[in-house]
């Protein structure tokens, strides 16, 4: 089997290096200025059961002809990737955060080629191709089409023999939901917190966290969305195994990078809004992370700013110390 991840971030990292470990053919697609990537075709894992994997994969910039593409790029880089999503035939399993996703691809590429893969794994992005594995976590998998096809078994066994606990679902939809109302919850509150996952469980914070989760619920209940699991016994065990992880929302701000907060929490309040129900805490959460967002931007052009003036102060200072050091010398030869 021949199989394409798109992106080399924390999932698409972890996905390249652990099924390269099983009987595939594993292509990772990365953008052309990934230069150092495309040199030695090298990518980390690190931390994964208390070990450092490093492989070498071959490293593309086009997509070629696999049996399988995992797109493991961000929900909002997603519409970039439409056009060269619809030019390939290769069904394709996404792994994005939020509802908004899985809409919007079933809607553009059509259902019989969109599954999508559901997990709790936690992971970090340390750099380009290079990721730590920081918790383990349910992983489900399924078809938008509701059918379990021979293709899907087959990856789903070796996703499993490498190493990652897969089960294969039907409904796969109401498990996109069941990780978007999780995410919902956890992520912008521990960003917003600037916290660790583990910080979540102090008593007001945890407070925060159960009331955006009751109303994300509520919101896919009353559309007839029917979760497979109890949702906030699923953030207890999320926060309980990955306490030392940062949530990848509030990575994204500390390295001033644009956040999910519209594909998870923005899609909640589109759905919500569209049926007529309300989505308050979602909506707080929203303008609280955006706003922060704004805030780091500034400060970042700040810096950028500062750091220009002083550049340019020490160039000055350097000619005039060269022009001093040339009078000097003019003065000697005399």
């Amino acid at each position: 089997m021949k199989i394409t991840v798109i992106g080399p971030g924390a999932i698409g990292t972890l996905l390249a290096v652990l099924l390269s470990n099983t009987n595939v053919k594993i292509s990772l697609l990365v953008k052309p200025k990934h230069k150092e990537l495309l040199t030695n075709g090298k990518i980390l894992l690190d931390n994964f059961k208390g070990r450092r994997l490093e492989k070498k994969i071959r490293i593309i910039t086009k997509l070629d002809n696999p049996d399988w593409i995992i797109l493991a790029v961000k929900s909002y880089d997603v519409a970039n990737l439409i056009e060269l999503l619809r030019n390939s035939s290769a069904p394709i399993l996404c792994c994005q955060n939020g509802i908004k996703t899985y809409l919007q691809l079933t809607k553009k590429i059509g259902k019989d080629r969109i599954a999508y893969m559901v997990t709790g794994i936690g992971s970090s992005k340390i750099g380009t191709g290079e990721a730590e594995f920081r918790g383990t976590g349910f992983t489900f998998i399924g078809e938008a089409s509701g059918v379990a096809s021979p293709r899907l078994i087959d990856l789903s066994e070796l996703i499993r023999k490498s190493g990652i606990t897969c089960e294969v679902v039907d409904d796969v939809l109401s498990y996109v939901w069941l990780k978007t109302i999780i995410n919902s919850s956890i992520n912008p509150v521990a960003a917003h917190a600037k916290v660790i996952n583990g910080e979540l469980k102090k008593p007001e914070l945890n407070k925060v966290v159960h009331k955006i989760c009751m109303e994300s619920t509520m919101i896919s209940t009353e559309i007839g969305i029917n979760l497979p699991l109890e949702p906030w016994s699923e953030i207890e065990k999320i926060i309980r195994n990955t306490a030392e992880n940062k949530c990848s929302m509030l990575q994204d701000l500390e390295n001033g990078r644009q956040t999910e907060i519209d594909a998870i929490n923005g899609e909640i309040v589109r759905i919500a809004d569209s049926n007529g129900l309300d989505a308050i805490y979602n909506k707080e959460f929203i303008e609280k992370i955006k706003s922060v967002s704004r805030s780091e931007e500034h400060t970042s052009e700040l810096q950028s700013r500062t750091n220009l003036v002083c550049r340019l102060l020490l160039e000055k200072k350097k000619k005039k110390k060269q022009l001093k050091q040339k009078k000097q010398t003019k003065k000697q030869q005399k």
